[in-house]
């Protein structure tokens, strides 16, 4: 397979990054994660330019007027985004392009026909309600008000279809199994 996008998606605390730097481990050289631009602040131990591209309003504003961005979300009263040159960059160079979206926006790189090879979405879930609150609560990360967002949205059967594949991360380490069997699976066609 020569080109391979795989859009990431599932809430705060589901282990989400630890699969996607898993595979990433995996798979060496043969994919990279682009980073998303966001306007909201980095939180502790968070570096520009490698958990996000930390950027203004006003610049996020332009970037969006110069249709820079595969796709662009407002979420929790902050603006992410994904450049194109970022996808661009990594798909030029025969990489596995990586990203990690929010619902949203992932739902526009998916289903708006964006590309004209394999977009996989890979949805991460965890086992139930409770841990993910439980999950949230312990990163010490979210407001009351964006983890009770957060919980709101949670498990939304019109959400889980719109993705070819829910991995619900009951147990890490089968997590990963079945998350390298997935990404394989498209490899080898």
């Amino acid at each position: 397979m020569d080109e391979l996008v795989l859009v990431f998606s599932g809430f705060s605390g589901v282990g989400k990054s630890t699969l996607i730097n898993h595979l990433l481990s995996e798979l060496g050289d043969d994919a990279s994660l682009t980073v998303s631009c966001t306007t909201r602040a980095p939180r502790e131990g968070e570096h520009d330019g490698v958990d996000y591209h930390f950027i203004s309003h006003d610049k996020f504003d332009q970037l969006v007027r110069c249709g820079e961005f595969l796709e662009h979300v407002q979420y929790c009263g902050n603006r992410y985004g994904t450049l194109k040159s970022a996808v661009n960059d990594v798909l030029r160079n025969k990489k596995i392009c990586i990203l990690d979206l929010e619902f949203e926006g992932a739902y526009s790189v998916l289903h708006g026909n964006a590309f004209d090879f394999p977009c996989v979405g890979i949805l991460i879930l965890p086992p139930s309600l409770r841990s993910l609150e439980k999950r949230l609560r312990a990163r010490h990360s979210e407001t009351e008000e964006s983890l009770k967002l957060r919980l709101t949205e949670a498990f939304q059967p019109k959400r889980i279809a719109k993705y070819h594949h829910v991995i619900v991360n009951r147990n890490l380490e089968s997590a990963k199994v079945e998350l390298l069997q997935i990404v394989k699976s498209y490899i080898a066609k």
